[in-house]
């Protein structure tokens, strides 16, 4: 069985799902601040899924966020339902 994360010291992955590119940033061991942590790029949604998979079994987050883009009136784009879809 897994232990929770300790509360004080939790590590965050964030995507930034694109059409192309998928931006990748990882959060402080205190969860406050985030960095940039590198661009997946990929040529078709499996092998996108595949990196990311890859780099989450790498890296071990605690949590695991995924930015969700809207329009300028809170309505959901096509690139939000792309987002959702992953």
């Amino acid at each position: 069985m897994m232990e929770a994360p300790d509360e004080e010291h939790v590590r965050i992955l964030g995507f930034d799902i694109g059409d192309k590119r998928t931006g990748v940033a990882i959060s402080d061991e205190l969860g406050i601040t985030a960095q940039p942590l590198e661009t997946i790029e990929a040529k078709s949604a499996e092998e996108r899924e595949k990196k990311v998979l890859a780099l989450i079994r790498r890296i071990h987050p605690d949590r695991i966020v995924l930015g969700l883009p809207t329009n300028m009136d809170g309505t959901l784009g096509p690139q939000a339902e792309r987002a959702l879809a992953f």
